[in-house]
């Protein structure tokens, strides 16, 4: 099915173009969105006479892309969290982190689907592209450090480990009764 886009669409077209979509797609997503219309000569005429609207635009949507791009092209994001000794972290950092990082240090709203990652789970340098528009690409880096406890947490967290440990040890015990009991 034909249709011309209203609105930039990733991975399919720029605002204008004429491109060849499944009637689902059109149907659930571009239509209800206001992003396409189906490709007939009204429409065409319609999108023609606004062309200079929807360059203009384009160019602006690429000129505010690239001013992002800027910012956090290079950036070094930090992420403090508890980290086993083989340097595997008790949880992860996920791209929803990532936005919440970009938004509170450099004050710019990214969604979360637009950050090509996987979620970290280790210490370290790792790279992290972020689509801010239609072949704008930014690369920033994550810095994944240990976190250190101290004081009252550092109590807290021994004595969690602490009972953990006798939690073990009165399971392993009480198999060994029961081992016992049934000789």
């Amino acid at each position: 099915m034909e249709v011309v886009l209203l609105k930039s669409v990733d991975n399919l077209g720029q605002a204008g173009e004429k491109v060849d979509v499944k009637r689902g797609y059109f149907r659930n997503f571009l239509e209800p969105r206001l992003m396409a219309l189906v490709a007939n000569q009204a429409n065409l005429k319609l999108v023609e006479s606004k062309k200079k609207q929807l360059e203009a635009m384009v160019a602006r949507e690429t000129t505010d892309a690239e001013k992002i791009k800027s910012l956090l092209e290079g950036q070094k994001l930090e992420f403090k969290l508890r980290a086993g000794d083989r340097g595997q972290l008790f949880g992860s950092v996920t791209s929803r982190d990532v936005a919440d990082a970009i938004k509170e240090k450099l004050n710019v709203e990214i969604e979360r689907r637009r950050i090509d990652m996987e979620n970290l789970r280790t210490l370290g340098d790792h790279a992290i592209r972020v689509r801010i528009y239609t072949g704008v690409t930014a690369t920033l880096n994550a810095h994944i450090d240990r976190l250190i406890v101290e004081g009252e947490e550092l109590e807290a967290l021994e004595a969690v480990n602490a009972l953990t440990a006798a939690k073990s040890e009165n399971a392993a015990a009480n198999a060994d009764d029961e081992s016992e009991d049934e000789e």
